[in-house]
């Protein structure tokens, strides 16, 4: 191996230890911040489903009994408890990057709380998995990233049946507003929707591949000076004195006259083999010199 071909190798081994350590730490890091926002975003959408299911326990135990106690002549939506949590957080969330909860069933009784796609595939999910309690991950909607959190609504609160069973046995008050076709023929522990909770973590993420990037520049940077101050210390400790030795043995043999000066300097293993070609120099100068005096030869001529 010629002296070029080793000092490419040094620089191309350089190189590629740098790259896998650029991409294999750039890439640590945004698994790293990751994994923190989806465990920051989880941790808020945990808080607000127990604000929502707070907000169901109240209207179940203090509006539904003191309404349901005036005349039927009028069906009052704050009964239901699925109605004032998805009101509340209407009206406290504005924006593209509000929160959202939702309450959706395949056969609702209002029309707005008919489960999307999105949702029917969570439903036959948590049907086809009765020990599921709860699923989570990310979406894309609407161009934005969302955390989303969702358990199933399951029917074990006979009170739902009396509403959702038959229209005959529903309040004549909830059928003049909905209509005898929907959120009828719901079966005791049967799933019927999902609750879902979203949380907007585009921002998050955002600022992730920024932070990212700013990482990748510094390390590239860092690496960068790494290497040419590598190649350099290479270049003065291996390759040139090895190039000198190279020379000096190519001279060596073809003439013991004018022999360049073999290199004191370099690394250690390097000025060892530089002595070394020194004394084989020395004593290959004194064989041939013996050689050329009369008598010199050894075989008794």
């Amino acid at each position: 191996m010629n002296i070029p071909t080793i000092r490419s190798v040094i620089r191309r081994n350089l190189l590629f230890v740098f790259l896998i350590a650029l991409f294999a730490g750039g890439g640590g890091f945004y698994l790293l911040l990751e994994h923190a926002a989806m465990d920051d975003a989880e941790e808020q959408a945990r808080i607000l489903l127990s604000s929502a299911m707070a907000i169901r326990g109240y209207t179940d135990t203090h509006i539904l009994p003191n309404l349901t106690a005036q005349p039927d002549s009028a069906f009052h939506e704050e009964t239901v408890p699925s109605f004032a949590a998805q009101t509340v957080f209407r009206s406290v969330s504005a924006g593209d990057n509000a929160y959202t909860y939702r309450e959706a069933a395949l056969n609702p009784t209002a029309p707005t709380d008919r489960a999307g796609p999105f949702e029917v595939d969570l439903i036959r999910q948590f049907r086809g998995d009765a020990a599921l309690q709860e699923t989570r991950g990310t979406i894309d909607q609407g161009g934005q990233r969302l955390f989303y959190l969702a358990r199933p609504i399951r029917i074990n609160d006979a009170k739902c049946i009396i509403c959702h069973d038959t229209p005959a046995r529903a309040p004549k008050a909830m059928l003049a507003k909905y209509g005898p076709n929907n959120g009828f023929g719901w079966k005791f522990h049967e799933i019927v929707g999902v609750q879902l909770l979203t949380v907007p973590v585009t921002q998050q993420f955002r600022s992730t591949l920024q932070l990212v990037a700013i990482l990748m520049g510094g390390l590239a940077l860092i690496f960068a000076i790494a290497y040419f101050a590598l190649s350099a210390s290479m270049e003065a400790a291996v390759v040139g004195p090895l190039g000198a030795l190279a020379d000096a043995a190519e001279q060596a043999s073809r003439s013991t006259a004018g022999a360049p000066a073999l290199p004191q300097d370099g690394a250690r293993e390097i000025r060892t083999l530089a002595e070394a070609i020194q004394r084989l120099r020395v004593s290959l100068a004194k064989a041939l010199a013996q050689l050329s005096q009369p008598g010199g030869d050894t075989d008794g001529r």
